[in-house]
């Protein structure tokens, strides 16, 4: 961390830390994203919180507002509908995309060999990206009424 000198102008004299340049530009894009997603995800993660838990809250929770927010599988979806596919589809994608690139992180610090470490990350990246594409399948599908009908039976 530096300072820069106290007879400079007001905007001159606050401490500048530097941004780490990292191993190339693509360490530094990543240790860019990583705080950026982090503080849109604990933003996504937080008004999910509220709005499930304090605003509508635990109790009160039903297969019936799930279908009323994702909308029916082959049905025409409405602007709410949509806003929330859209809410829940950013919230999968940058949760999916932060934990493969702290993973990749770690990896890169305690895996050595070029070829483990490599496919280590192959095979990491493929399961992720199927959990990613049956959740935005899902909520671009929306909720089957037979699978949430048979939920609410039960």
């Amino acid at each position: 961390m530096t300072t820069l000198n106290a007879s400079a102008s007001p905007a001159a004299r606050r401490t500048v830390r530097p941004i780490p340049q990292g191993r190339n530009r693509f360490e530094r894009a990543m240790w860019l994203f990583m705080r950026f997603s982090g503080l849109a995800l604990l933003f996504l993660a937080l008004s999910h919180f509220g709005f499930q838990h304090i605003i509508v809250g635990t109790h009160r929770l039903t297969s019936e507002d799930t279908i009323v927010r994702w909308g029916l599988a082959g049905e025409s979806i409405t602007i709410s509908q949509l806003f929330w596919r859209l809410y829940y589809g950013v919230m999968v994608l940058l949760a999916m995309l932060h934990g493969l690139n702290g993973l990749r992180q770690v990896a890169y610090d305690y895996l050595k060999n070029k070829t483990v470490y490599n496919a280590f990350m192959a095979a990491a990246a493929v399961l992720i990206l199927a959990v990613t594409t049956m959740g935005v399948i899902a909520l671009i599908v929306g909720v089957n009424a037979s699978g949430a009908t048979a939920a609410i039976t039960r």
